[in-house]
């Protein structure tokens, strides 16, 4: 039988190491709570309880003829990594189609963990990448485009090392605003472009939390109000850091050289 495959703290610490890592990647919470629950019931528990939100899992499990147990971890890093969504999610319908063991459930997690991603240069030109068609389908020219992909690709160097250094992801947009803006504005000064808003509304898109906003207005739909609204929160503090860096050199340097 399935229950006879784990314990039931194994079997707890599995489905909250899935849904932490769901977390993590971007996922939306009515898939966090879905796949623990379902992995729970897969594997014999009577009932599962799990309340997620965006920095925090509370799940509660109920075995017949053993006291409930629940458990508590804190999210302390998110961000967005669709590819090993992608994988979580494959795993999460394998633990509930194949009965697995617990030695064997923590190998499958640690292969994901262990899987390799993007390359950093792949991903600094696919930010500048990015900004460059961004600023094309905003109406910039060719020079537009090609200063915007230089910044995209700086911005992304910027970024890594504010990751590498754990700095507040609100502080390092609003350096990651400014830079655009300050970058955007030396090149119109040095006569590289004409319209110097173009390069700044397309770099500035590298920067947009898209899928923060997106799963906010899902949680919203789906009655989970304080995810929502957290995630919803979170979204225009990052979306106000970022015009309040760019505000910056728009300020000083159009004030200085009459741009």
């Amino acid at each position: 039988m399935g229950q006879l495959r784990m314990t039931t703290p194994q079997l707890l610490e599995v489905a909250v190491q899935v849904g932490r890592r769901l977390l993590e990647c971007g996922a939306e919470t009515y898939r966090v709570e879905e796949s623990m629950h379902r992995i729970c019931m897969a594997y014999g528990a009577r009932d599962a309880h799990v309340y997620a939100v965006p920095t925090s899992i509370i799940a509660t499990v109920e075995r017949p003829g053993e006291a409930p147990l629940t458990r508590t971890y804190r999210i302390r890093k998110r961000g967005v990594n669709l590819d090993r969504l992608d994988r979580l999610n494959a795993l999460s319908r394998r633990l509930c189609a194949q009965m697995q063991a617990y030695d064997a459930a923590q190998e499958l997690l640690r292969e994901i963990d262990d899987a390799p991603g993007y390359g950093k240069w792949t991903l600094r030109l696919a930010f500048g990448a990015i900004a460059a068609f961004f600023t094309l389908l905003f109406g910039g020219g060719a020079a537009c485009a090609v200063v915007a992909f230089a910044v995209g690709l700086c911005l992304k160097l910027v970024v890594d090392a504010f990751e590498r250094m754990e700095v507040n992801s609100m502080f390092a947009n609003l350096v990651g605003g400014a830079l655009i803006a300050a970058a955007a504005l030396t090149a119109a000064r040095l006569g590289l472009v004409a319209r110097y808003d173009r390069v700044i509304i397309g770099s500035i898109m590298t920067l947009v939390p898209g899928l923060a906003i997106t799963n906010s207005m899902r949680d919203l739909i789906a009655g989970d109000f304080l995810a929502g609204i957290t995630k919803f929160s979170e979204a225009l503090l990052i979306g106000a850091s970022i015009a309040a860096g760019a505000s910056i050199p728009l300020s000083l340097l159009r004030y200085l050289w009459g741009i």
